[in-house]
């Protein structure tokens, strides 16, 4: 599998003022403080090292607020990966993609994890669930030209994958489920369903890049190309593999989906955040206490609310120490777990957190009932949608609201 990594990385946003709600919460506390997008990028990179690549290419462009760390962040991948290959000037129109792929095409492995964005780390706590996603993909390529695996926006890809699962009906690409195990969906899509998150094949990633003719127009993604008229609604069979479980994370977590009819609630999805001594080896970890100690990374599963909710009784992380990130391990310098804990009760509520990642809008137990109406089936606005849906496509309402209307049109004429 190669690694191709194509981006831009700066401060400056390029659309301010929407992620207001984020800056808020990394304003709020310490330890939710990450702000700075050339230490996400190291994080995310240092993440990837986890991975036993055929290849890396990395292009990347400073933005003027960091041309002068160049040499520092070159270091820093080599010291990953001393035989990846580096070029400088992100891609940002199709010859340049092109370009790109044409020497990707030249490296060994018929797989690639496209690394669109910087911010995208490798969160889960082993390989098992990727290798086999993988794998099954590997097996799928022999029988479909197209094949593709997401690691990233677990929710969105596990629900768009889910039968019954109400985003599933906000989806303009609904994909058929050609098959359902424990660690996975296989879906079979009949347009490209091309979002950066994804291992594509040789097959796909060419075909996405090179089947048409776009001129010099700006696109900032692969999957931009795929956005174009004359790719968009192009005929294709996509076999793309789902994950059940998170591999990779948005670093800024759900906070794109405010404004959709199905914003993903940050007490089950909070953005992530670069642990304190990370990049000095030197972490701290303290599980299952009700206190709260500075410089150390808080854990408890048990507690209502993030730091970032209450400065005062808030936790760091609701999670457990077995799933902790991977790629932590070599970076935690001492581990303080409480002795008076039950683990027949840490499982349970493992199962618990679980079971909300899936399903943010089932009930919840610890919640009052307000907090359970808000985010059942009614939230995000998708029962007035349903009922609205149903309504537009039953022929008796449609000639009930043509009289309406054409009774009201007689009305303003005469």
């Amino acid at each position: 599998m190669i690694l191709y990594f194509d981006n831009l990385i700066t401060n400056i946003p390029l659309n301010p003022g929407v992620y207001t709600k984020l800056d808020e919460i990394r304003d709020s506390c310490a330890a939710y403080s990450t702000k700075d997008r050339y230490d996400v990028t190291l994080y995310t990179l240092a993440s990837y090292a986890e991975f036993d690549w055929d290849g890396v290419v990395i292009v990347y462009e400073f933005g003027e607020d960091m041309i002068k760390r160049k040499k520092e962040f070159e270091k820093f991948v080599k010291n990953l990966w001393p035989k990846a290959h580096i070029f400088y000037g992100r891609s940002d129109n199709q010859k340049k993609f092109q370009e790109r792929l044409k020497f990707i095409n030249s490296l060994k492995s018929d797989w690639i994890f496209y690394a669109g964005n910087n911010d995208h780390p490798f969160v889960a706590s082993n390989k098992k669930i990727f290798d086999q996603c993988l794998k099954k993909a590997q097996a799928l390529s022999k029988k479909h030209k197209f094949v593709s695996v997401t690691y990233s926006h677990f929710w969105e890809t596990y629900n768009m994958s889910k039968k019954g699962a109400a985003y599933r009906e906000f989806m303009p690409m609904r994909p058929k489920i050609l098959e359902e195990t424990k660690d996975y969906f296989v879906c079979l899509f009949h347009e490209i369903y091309g979002h950066t998150i994804q291992i594509f094949n040789k097959n796909l990633m060419n075909f996405m890049v090179f089947s048409e003719d776009l001129g010099d127009q700006t696109f900032r993604k692969i999957e931009e190309i795929t956005w174009h008229d004359k790719l968009k609604h192009k005929k294709i069979d996509q076999v793309t593999i789902v994950p059940k479980e998170v591999i990779c994370d948005h670093f800024d977590g759900y906070n794109h989906t405010k404004k959709s009819p199905f914003p993903v609630p940050i007490e089950i999805f909070p953005p992530l955040f670069i642990p304190n001594g990370f990049f000095e080896n030197k972490i701290k970890i303290r599980f299952g206490y009700e206190d709260y100690k500075e410089g150390w990374v808080n854990i408890n599963p048990f507690k209502k609310k993030f730091r970032f909710q209450d400065t005062k009784n808030g936790t760091d992380l609701k999670t457990f120490i077995e799933d902790l990130p991977l790629f932590w391990k070599a970076h935690i310098s001492k581990i303080d777990v409480n002795p008076e804990l039950d683990n027949r009760l840490i499982e349970k509520k493992r199962l618990e957190i679980l079971q909300a990642m899936r399903n943010p809008y089932a009930p919840i137990k610890e919640k009052s009932f307000g907090y359970r109406l808000k985010y059942k089936i009614v939230a995000g606005n998708y029962l007035p949608y349903f009922l609205k849906k149903s309504f537009r496509n039953n022929n008796v309402v449609k000639k009930i609201r043509r009289k309406f209307f054409s009774n009201l049109k007689k009305d303003f004429s005469e």
